[in-house]
């Protein structure tokens, strides 16, 4: 792995001093589980970071975190726990850094990173950049290199990041088995997903970028395209609304949690951990087949 040799020569040496394989075979896995990785996508270069959990099973799910604006993959999927979250519940994590609007510029707050996801306003030459094979690039390139359960593969995005979840909730919908939206907006496609998506939506009051309406929106807009019914209120921590419609297309599920004190965020603690809600509602989706991958 580029990058590595000094490191694996300073592990062989502190193996040897202390005459302990074991030590040696944990320092290497310190060193590889959170690098970077780098796919070439339509020559452009794109990168993403990877966990993998010490002494995963074999066929263990797969979560993708979308960064919102002005953060990156490791930076997102730190902050919202979900490395934490991968060690507990036995799953590989991935971070995909979004691009920025000006590749050739110098990186500051108006050249973040963003994602293409048919949602107005991203800078430069976002609009115009390949995610979604890049997302299809990710979860095929960890499937070759970890054994992987390809029919249980999920995206948790936020902000932006949300706003490309939804994407490609519709667009890649036979690769995904849930998705998980906070804080975002859907450009609607042209056609329906191939099958029904099992979505968890979340929102907090006091979000001035995506208020309540625009919310309520995006719950409707999945409903229809997942041929929900009527929703219902289900029990929910306290400053918690979860309103629950399913099941519905193909067995799948609308889900929405409003938060109250909650701003443009994804909280780990008060006055829910989105990060566990999330993953308790992955859990209980997969693909009836797995895909084919490259």
């Amino acid at each position: 792995m580029k990058g590595t040799t000094p490191v694996l020569l300073m592990i062989a040496v502190v193996a040897i001093v202390l005459g302990s394989a074991r030590l040696a075979v944990a320092l290497v896995r310190l060193a590889d589980d959170n690098d970077s990785h780098r796919l070439v996508i339509n020559g452009v270069e794109r990168t993403y970071y990877l966990h993998v959990p010490a002494d995963l099973p074999p066929g263990a799910p797969l979560v993708i975190v979308l960064h919102g604006d002005a953060s990156d993959g490791k930076s997102a999927f730190r902050d919202f726990g979900w490395e934490d979250q991968a060690d507990l519940g036995r799953f590989v994590v991935a971070g995909p850094d979004g691009s920025r609007g000006y590749p050739d510029a110098t990186p500051s707050r108006r050249n973040r990173r963003g994602w293409n996801s048919g949602v107005p306003g991203e800078p430069g030459s976002i609009p115009m950049s390949d995610d979604v094979n890049f997302i299809v690039a990710v979860i095929d390139d960890i499937a070759r290199k970890n054994d992987i359960d390809r029919r249980r593969v999920y995206v948790a995005g936020f902000s932006s990041g949300g706003h490309m979840a939804n994407r490609l909730g519709q667009e890649i919908a036979e690769r995904l088995a849930a998705i998980s939206t906070s804080a975002s907006r859907m450009a609607l496609l042209s056609h329906p997903p191939s099958r029904g998506m099992p979505v968890l939506i979340s929102g907090g009051d006091r979000d001035p970028r995506t208020p309540t309406d625009g919310q309520l929106t995006l719950v409707d807009d999945w409903r229809k395209l997942n041929a929900c019914d009527t929703a219902h209120a289900t029990a929910a921590p306290t400053n918690v609304q979860i309103e629950v419609s399913g099941p519905c297309r193909d067995g799948s599920e609308v889900r929405y949690i409003f938060m109250r004190g909650v701003a443009h965020a994804w909280p780990t603690k008060d006055p829910i951990d989105l990060t566990q809600a999330s993953w308790d509602f992955f859990k209980r989706f997969s693909l009836p087949a797995a895909p084919e991958g490259n």
